[in-house]
């Protein structure tokens, strides 16, 4: 193997055989090394290699602005979370995660207050994920010597169960759009609203719908049913409700997947902040 760049004296890219560059880590392999030269495999211990070209390359021009450390550590927690959730994950988690831990930690130093009111609800529809999550935060903590609250394992949480590889072979990125676009259109012409695109509520609305619809193509039920509160919805929250039962029966015709109680309350709930912040 060539060297194409030296990151650093632990780190390198490579030429590889296929046309995709390659990402080389181990103790001194970039030591004294320059563009052109030999792979001293010897010292080879990680190879880093995405199975496409384009998810590679956002791999590569990470790493080249950010420490491979963050990789490293985004690599050992995703073997862990696969052993211990029995999932796979799509390629994207690592640029995702090595990402997102490495300006997370850096907000953090520069005392940057870190937004996590988007996600409220993760921790309720992916309970295992988001126990997994704390478990990654503590880790987070002591290998970069920070102090990163609870409130950041919900943000992990969006970004592992954003990358679960999907059960359903046919799925695909239209079918997502049309569905959120879909239910989106439902919400609007039932209360006759244009959206506030803008707006927190109009945000968080849109993440929902995009979890929600992930579920739907995968036939993944919710793992938590909000049984607590869902039968005080029609009395305290009734054209909501209605507006939801409307997305329920839609769901249910052209994508034969029944919402569970949890996901029929927490869809309601976003559907009143959208009608609450056009009032």
């Amino acid at each position: 193997m060539i060297i194409k760049k030296k990151l650093n004296n632990n780190a390198i890219i490579a030429y590889g055989q296929d046309g995709i560059d390659q990402i080389l880590t181990g103790k001194g392999i970039g030591f004294m090394k320059k563009r052109g030269d030999n792979v001293e495999e010897e010292k080879l211990e990680k190879i880093y290699k995405l199975s496409t070209a384009d998810s590679q390359n956002k791999l590569i021009s990470i790493v080249g602005t950010i420490p491979i450390r963050y990789l490293d550590f985004t690599d050992r927690v995703v073997k862990e979370l696969s052993q211990k959730l029995s999932r796979e994950f799509d390629d994207n988690i690592y640029i995702a995660l090595t990402d997102h831990i490495y300006f997370t930690v850096s907000r953090y130093r520069k005392k940057e207050k870190i937004n996590t009111s988007l996600l409220w609800e993760v921790k309720d529809i992916y309970p295992e994920i988001y126990k997994e999550s704390l478990h990654i935060l503590k880790k987070i903590n002591n290998e970069f010597k920070v102090n990163l609250t609870v409130e950041e394992a919900r943000l992990l949480t969006f970004h592992i169960a954003d990358n679960l590889k999907n059960n359903c072979q046919n799925f695909n990125i239209g079918d997502s759009i049309k569905i959120v676009t879909d239910m989106l259109n439902i919400v609007k012409y039932y209360f006759n609203i244009n959206y506030e695109e803008d707006s927190l509520e109009y945000t968080r609305f849109v993440i929902h719908l995009k979890f929600l619809t992930k579920r739907i193509l995968s036939k993944e039920k919710q793992s938590t049913d909000a049984v607590f509160f869902y039968s005080e919805l029609p009395q305290k929250m009734p054209e909501a409700f209605n507006c939801m039962l409307k997305i329920k029966k839609y769901i249910a015709k052209t994508q034969h997947f029944n919402l569970s109680i949890g996901e029929q309350s927490y869809l309601t709930i976003h559907i009143q902040r959208i009608i609450l912040n056009h009032k």
